[in-house]
């Protein structure tokens, strides 16, 4: 809509404007349409009356044919109508199924059911609900009762579909394990069979996923009710949750109704409609059987359903000759008219298929009746053209008087608004009191409603503004702190009374921020104005300080200040700021005290760690006399059996307490943050097969079985090799501690998801023994907690699995346990996972299958690069008979030496040694085959000159694939070549 537009400066008046807008934009197009409208009607019916003879029978077949796809188009939509019901039934069987049952709603559907000798439950009378079965090829203690209490709530559902369409005949839903529920109530245990499949019938089959696979609503060909109902169409969807097929509901249509419907169907020129579905008739009126005789509907007695029956689909077997003439004269195109003889005469039939099905909508009519229908309606044309050109010129004279005079009314209506809505924004502006008033239009009577709502805001502000006053004072009252607010173009600094009571000081209405200054200690002041220096100039929003101001009696009082500039004006400069001054005396002493008890506890865990430390260092000095003497002693032979017992206990005592001061020592590192841990990527079912060669021997005097379950063989984490030896050791330890004679112990590995939702690798130690009472699992993991089991006479100090679980939980990891009292128990120890997926990829790229050495053979990798040590173990596990041991320094690689007995050494960076002084010393250590050395890795030094001859090969760092290869091959040769020396010794020697 335009606006007015002033002609002379002033405003124009409303009732002036109002007509102007109605006569330019309403009344003058108006008029010039209808002379348009005139003269197009009158050229187009001197047109009409010149064509009608030419154009009558295009025009008949254009019209029947645009009505037979009229009709079939509302067949179509009450067939779209039967899909979107179903599909509601669908989506509320599933709701009601996953919906929880109320108290009680289970015990009143129940109460409605009976149970028949043969298993079968169902509802025995009509009591105005639904029917109910249950198919006894469910036993009893299978059929889910709670599904039959949640499916009773489709009831209203299915009720309310009958009701709204009253075409529908019953509506049903069908389980899949044979439970069947159907609106309204009908005699189901005279009907079903006893044992009856309800999936094997009811195109219960047209909604799986093989005949139904988009999972939508299906229309079913007609059949015959087997419950003598007549010739029904149903239409049927699936119950999925997810992909299992829960069920189908269905919703039934009587052909009765279809010809009821078409019977009623009121068309031009006495026409009727026929309903086929392929070469079968569904429904016909009956003015059709004069046209084509008399359509006879078989009658359908009830029959009970047996398992293996199906459905019979409608077979139209007393079709007429003239209606097999028509079906086969129409089959060869989808939709078109045709003049075909019939009984009474020719016929003019147009044929459309119908949406959604493998229906056709036949609509019949008498060339003659439209015939005179044309010419009746052309004269009442004529007729209707003259009154039209009389009544648009009375109409528009109407018009323009009503037009008039609403005009004058409308302006009047939005002046008086207009005024009102003034008054009412003068009255806010002012603080008055404002009424409300009713408009008759609604956008001002909105409006009217916002201005109101804004005055009353307007109060409710000023409301709240005094209520928040009231309460800051309040809360400042009772806390004891204070508000300040500073004017920065006076500097006036005003406090609330509480920080002059604070600080001992009479009351002041003002006072000059140099005053505060002066009160400030001179260690705070500095930090105070630079704080004061940052807000003021924008570099920060808000501040908050610790500073101690003078009391009046001398004494100094830490108070907290915190504060912000709440207004600047237009060049940024600052107007006015706010804020609270807190009283923090206590919190400041009460931090001295924590302090001075931190210091304390700190000094007494040194002290702790100091005692441990001289008390190892003390004991350790006789205790190892003792166990060198008990040695002595025992390989002494003159002893006697007495004797030599007395020594061998004496011995084992001793071994004892000094595996209790190294766990005491251990645990109190751990406590102290003292014990460090290197975790490292580690192959943990290589590593579990070494453990079980080192246990084997006492496993052996303990008559006890070991298997290994290693489906995850592959299966690398990050742990310190070391600790979790020693976690692995005590927990077989215990297994064998804990065990009977004969039993057994598992070892098992794999991932799982943790408690705390991660993925983890998991290591099982799991034995056949005395097992633990689940209630006293939260005392397994106490120190020195043995669960009752000290005098037993089984070996333990209680630390062990505290230690374990505390170096688990060092490395990310954890230990659980579960128990059946004397059944045996489980521990099971989660790490993390270590990603070594890169150096799997260049090993399979590499080797499409592992390789193997002829004999068992160990390299020991020293660098202090971690992608050389994880790429070679990485590579052990893929190459049989090869163990990879790693070390990162020298005096870790000597150690291991000793222990494992490599026959091949790699070198990489080595960092507190030379690699030559290194190898000299690895070479003075004993050992019973040959050892050689490969260096990998760029040389430097003195190794540029050449390396020792028993380094037969180098390579890049991380070693290569082609690298490796070369040196599997070269040891494959020279183990060989050395098993062939030691057989001739061996022959030699014989």
């Amino acid at each position: 809509m335009s606006k007015p537009r002033p002609t002379d400066g002033a405003p124009r008046p409303t009732r002036r404007w109002v007509w102007h807008e109605l006569l330019r934009h309403a009344l003058v197009p108006l008029l010039v349409m209808e002379v348009a409208l005139l003269g197009g009607y009158l050229g187009l019916h001197w047109l009409v009356a010149q064509q009608q003879e030419a154009t009558r029978e295009d025009l008949i077949r254009t019209q029947l044919e645009q009505l037979s796809r009229y009709e079939a188009e509302h067949a179509g939509m009450v067939v779209e109508d039967w899909r979107r019901e179903v599909q509601q039934l669908a989506h509320s069987a599933l709701r009601e199924m996953d919906a929880p049952i109320a108290p009680g709603e289970r015990v009143r559907e129940m109460a409605r059911h009976v149970f028949s000798e043969d298993g079968t439950l169902y509802v025995a009378e009509d009591d105005g609900e639904a029917g109910s079965y249950y198919s006894s090829l469910a036993p009893s203690y299978l059929q889910d009762y709670g599904k039959v209490a949640r499916l009773s709530r489709l009831d209203t559902v299915m009720q309310d579909m009958l009701e709204i369409r009253p075409e529908l005949r019953q509506a049903w839903f069908s389980s899949y394990d044979g439970y069947f529920r159907i609106k309204p109530w009908i005699d189901t245990h005279g009907i079903f069979t006893p044992g009856v499949d309800l999936t094997s019938y009811g195109f219960y089959y047209l909604a799986d996923d093989r005949n139904n696979p988009t999972r939508e609503p299906v229309v079913t060909p007609a059949y015959q009710d087997p419950v003598g109902g007549g010739w029904l169409i149903s239409t049927l969807m699936p119950v999925h949750r997810g992909d299992f097929l829960e069920g189908v509901v269905g919703i039934d249509v009587t052909l009765d109704a279809l010809a009821k419907h078409l019977e009623s169907t009121r068309l031009p020129w006495n026409a009727y409609l026929v309903l086929v579905s392929g070469n079968s008739v569904l429904a016909m009126p009956e003015a059709g059987q004069k046209d084509f005789g008399v359509h006879v509907t078989p009658r359908i007695e009830p029959t009970p359903l047996t398992h293996d029956r199906f459905l019979e689909t409608a077979r139209d077997q007393s079709k007429s000759p003239e209606m097999v003439r028509l079906l086969h004269g129409i089959d060869d195109a989808p939709h078109g008219m045709r003049k075909i003889p019939l009984l009474a005469g020719e016929r003019l039939v147009a044929w459309y298929p119908v949406a959604g099905t493998d229906w056709r909508l036949l609509a019949v009519v008498d060339p003659q009746q439209v015939e005179s229908g044309i010419q009746h309606w052309n004269t009442r044309f004529n007729q209707l053209g003259y009154v039209m050109l009389v009544g648009l010129i009375a109409f528009f004279l109407v018009l323009l008087v009503v037009m008039r005079w609403r005009a004058e009314s409308m302006a009047t209506t939005l002046s008086e608004a207009l005024e009102r809505l003034s008054d009412m924004a003068l009255r806010i502006g002012r603080g008055q009191p404002v009424v409300r008033q009713r408009f008759a239009l609604q956008e001002l009577d909105q409006a009217g409603e916002a201005l109101r709502e804004a005055a009353l805001r307007r109060d409710q502000i000023e409301l709240e503004r005094a209520e928040d006053a009231r309460h800051v004072e309040m809360v400042m009252a009772a806390s004891g702190d204070a508000t300040w607010r500073y004017d920065f173009e006076r500097d006036d600094l005003h406090f609330h009374e509480n920080f002059f009571l604070m600080m001992g000081l009479p009351i002041q209405a003002s006072m000059h921020l140099a005053d505060l200054d002066a009160m400030t200690h001179p260690e705070d002041l500095a930090g105070m104005l630079e704080s004061r220096w940052r807000v003021l100039h924008g570099d920060s929003w808000a501040e908050a300080r610790d500073v101690r101001y003078r009391h009046a009696d001398g004494s100094w009082v830490w108070m907290q200040v915190r504060g912000q500039v709440t207004r600047r004006d237009g060049d940024g400069r600052p107007l006015r700021a706010t804020g609270v001054v807190l009283d923090i005396q206590r919190h400041k002493q009460t931090l001295q005290v924590l302090e001075a008890a931190r210091d304390s506890a700190t000094e007494a865990s040194q002290s702790k760690s100091r005692f441990f430390s001289s008390f190892s260092h003390e004991i350790r000095t006789p205790l190892n006399a003792i166990l060198g003497f008990t040695d002595l002693l025992a390989d002494e032979s003159s002893l006697t059996r007495e004797q030599r017992r007395y020594v061998d206990e004496a011995g084992h005592a001793a071994s004892q307490l000094s595996a209790l001061i190294e766990d005491v020592l251990q645990m109190s590192s751990l406590e102290a943050g003292e014990l460090p841990l290197d975790c490292q990527p580690l192959s943990i079912g290589q590593h579990l097969i070494r453990l079980v060669s080192q246990y084997q021997p006492r496993l052996d005097q303990a008559e006890l079985t070991l298997s290994l379950a290693l489906e995850e063989a592959s299966l690398w984490l990050n742990a310190d090799r070391r600790r979790l030896d020693q976690i692995l050791g005590n927990l077989m330890g215990n297994a064998i501690k804990y065990n009977r004679a004969g039993g057994w112990i598992r070892l098992a590995l794999g991932r799982g998801i943790d408690s705390h939702g991660q993925e983890m690798a998991w290591v099982d130690v799991e034995d056949g023994g005395f097992g633990f009472d689940p209630n006293q699992a939260a005392q397994l993991f106490q120190p020195f907690s043995r669960l009752g089991r000290e005098d037993s006479g089984i070996e333990g100090t209680g630390l062990g699995l505290a230690l374990s679980r505390e170096l688990a939980r060092r490395m990310q990891g954890e230990i659980t346990a579960q128990s059946v009292l004397g059944e045996g128990a489980c521990f099971r120890i989660w790490l993390p996972l270590a990603d070594v997926s890169a150096h799997e990829q260049v090993v399979k790229a590499a080797w499409s299958a592992d390789q193997a050495l002829p004999v068992a053979c160990r390299w020991l990798v020293i660098s202090t690069r971690a992608e050389d040590r994880l790429r070679l173990e990485v590579i052990g596990s893929h190459v049989a008979n090869l163990d990879i041991i790693t070390a990162s320094s020298a005096a870790q690689a000597l150690r291991l030496v000793r222990d494992v007995s490599p026959c091949m050494v790699i070198f990489g960076d080595v960092a507190d040694m030379s690699v030559a002084s290194l190898f000299s010393e690895i070479q003075r250590l004993p050992r019973e085959a040959p050892l050689w050395a490969v260096r990998i890795g760029e040389r430097t030094g003195a190794e540029a000159d050449g390396l020792p001859p028993e380094f037969f090969a180098v390579g890049e760092s991380p070693p290569g694939m082609q690298d490796v290869e070369h040196w599997i091959e070269w040891l494959i040769v020279r183990f060989r070549e050395f098993l062939e020396a030691r057989e001739q010794d061996e022959e030699r020697e014989r």
